[in-house]
């Protein structure tokens, strides 16, 4: 995806379903959302990070978010191989 039809998709579309997960202790919430084109009805997905005056935005096509998931799966089951610390 090209970076203009990103920013552009990053600020427009329709919600159709949004997920909110709080990090850092809080301080920061990261939005999974999956959207909708209004013009072409393409599916997409943004991902928010909104910090304290800060916003960061990532959009993902179906194949780019494809990738991104089976990352964040792998990174999942490695993590599960070392025990949890107290802290």
């Amino acid at each position: 995806m090209g970076i203009f039809r990103a920013i552009k998709r990053m600020v427009t579309g329709e919600v159709i379903q949004k997920i909110d997960t709080t990090v850092n202790g809080g301080a920061t919430t990261m939005s999974l959302r999956l959207k909708r084109e209004r013009s072409s009805g393409d599916y997409y997905v943004v991902l928010a990070a909104m910090s304290n005056g800060n916003y960061q935005y990532l959009a993902f096509d179906r194949d780019e978010f494809d990738r991104f998931s089976h990352a964040v799966e792998a990174i999942r089951n490695c993590l599960k191989q070392f025990p949890q610390s107290d802290t």
